[in-house]
């Protein structure tokens, strides 16, 4: 555990940002928990539909895959880049299933700029992960 807490002292900054992001993404897990179930586009999903639908299950998968990146860039293993551009485009396609199991939709405009903003947050994530000189430094295996 001490470890993990040197290694993200010596995380560039951005980083640390993007690494706590996953991390505490377990809360949005929690949020659906706690209060009791979900809100759907417009539509409230409660705390026993959320779970028996299939909706609470997605989302954890994708949130607990999401997470689990978190932790791979703690231990600065480089495959915690891949996994979490994977988490995020997970956390994305997770939204997609979750308005089908519930019935929701949104017009084809919608989802064109949903999936133009997943793919530049992606885009910009592989850059920054890929090409800054200090994020490759401080990944070393």
């Amino acid at each position: 555990m001490n470890d993990l807490a040197t290694n993200f002292g010596r995380m560039p900054g951005p980083l640390k940002v993007i690494t706590l992001f996953s991390l505490t993404s377990v809360l949005l897990v929690v949020g659906t928990i706690v209060p009791g179930g979900a809100v759907v586009g417009q539509k409230k999903i409660g705390f026993v539909d959320w779970w028996i639908n299939g909706s609470g299950l997605v989302f954890a998968v994708a949130i607990f895959l999401f997470f689990r990146a978190g932790i791979l860039l703690l231990k600065t293993r480089r495959l915690g880049r891949l996994a979490y551009i994977s988490g995020v485009a997970g956390i994305y396609l997770a939204g997609y299933f979750i308005e089908r199991i519930n019935g929701v939709s949104y017009s084809r405009d919608e989802y064109f700029y949903d999936l133009l903003f997943a793919a530049l947050q992606v885009i910009a994530l592989s850059a920054y992960f890929f090409l800054n000189r200090r994020v490759k430094d401080f990944l070393v295996t």
